[in-house]
């Protein structure tokens, strides 16, 4: 008999950050059941009987380990509450470069049907990437900066803080210059699209307009997002909070058949298999070369986009084992 699981999602917003986890989900012993909005509610009375198990998204309501899990999708640990910090059964959504306190609950894109279809391929990029704490970061930022253009990927290795550079800072702090780096490095790397690659640009996202005036400003609708990824070049560029190839964001991207190009994350490996250079890049070169051959072959386009699609054929498995181990 299969275990009934209440998802506890008081938001719109983050029920949109879970992409299709956020269904009625049959897995091989669970059956998730979501609750967000007004119906929100409802799923709370239902959790309060204490007869399903519980995944409350950011621990609203705070959930016991005896009953479930408080999931947090804003990040790493360093992004959960001071208050509910010491709770053994939070998870997390992204892995931290500088601890292994992380516990991931890894979510994976769950497919309905996919439509290939023939249209002028374009690269699109949504993000922002506006420096948080200058004050920390930008005499890193500085000081790194030709390192950052030469090897994109260099500050994800956990010696790099554990340097003499750091020797001042918390992990706080190093969090949040960690942070910053990540943000000046979409900037780097948008800045070569430009020059690289104009006409085929679509960028995403207010703070993009003051370096490229062909930039569209935020879109909050999901239709419009949806369109736009599909059958299109996906850049992805990582959480600025960590290292993990799926998250809300790249998930997005999969789930609505968009071609992920993505920069090498921690997990690069596990998640692409033995398909992991075909859709991940760690130098601009690298980059802008991958680029061109799926501009100048769209065969090769679609080809690499059913691998990807066949990589997470065992999503929901996936999903099922892990909810085995945490439940």
């Amino acid at each position: 008999m299969k275990k009934i699981v209440i998802l506890l999602c008081k938001t719109n917003y983050r029920k949109n950050n879970l992409n299709n986890f956020y269904r009625f989900l049959i897995l091989k012993k669970y059956i998730i059941i979501p609750f967000a909005g007004i119906f929100f509610y409802i799923g709370l009375f239902l959790a309060k009987l204490n007869i399903f198990k519980v995944i409350s998204i950011d621990a609203d309501p705070k959930i016991t380990a005896d009953k479930g899990f408080n999931f947090w999708l804003s990040g790493t640990v360093n992004k959960i509450p001071k208050n509910l910090f010491s709770l053994k059964n939070n998870m997390v959504n992204m892995k931290s470069v500088f601890n292994d306190e992380d516990k991931i609950f890894q979510l994976y894109p769950i497919f309905k049907f996919k439509k290939e279809e023939q249209s002028e391929l374009k690269i699109v990029y949504c993000s922002s990437y506006k420096i948080i704490r200058p004050d920390l970061s930008i005499n890193i930022i500085r000081k790194f900066e030709e390192d950052l253009k030469k090897k994109l990927i260099f500050f994800d290795k956990k010696n790099f803080w554990n340097s003499n550079v750091f020797k001042n800072n918390n992990n706080i702090e190093k969090f949040l210059i960690y942070r910053d780096l990540k943000l000046y490095q979409r900037k780097v790397i948008v800045e070569n699209l430009i020059k690289n690659f104009k006409n085929k640009l679509i960028l995403i996202g207010n703070d993009w307009k003051k370096i490229y005036s062909k930039s569209y400003g935020n879109i909050f609708n999901k239709t419009k997002i949806t369109n736009l990824y599909k059958n299109n070049i996906c850049l992805d560029l990582g959480s600025a909070s960590g290292s993990l190839s799926l998250y809300p964001r790249s998930i997005e991207i999969i789930e609505n058949n968009g071609y992920i190009l993505q920069l090498k994350q921690s997990d690069s490996k596990k998640i692409y298999n033995n398909n992991e250079k075909i859709f991940t890049f760690e130098t601009l070169e690298n980059l802008n070369q991958k680029i061109n051959e799926l501009l100048n072959n769209r065969e090769l386009f679609y080809y690499n986009l059913r691998i990807l699609n066949k990589n997470f054929i065992n999503s929901k498995k996936l999903i099922n084992n892990q909810l085995e181990l945490f439940l």
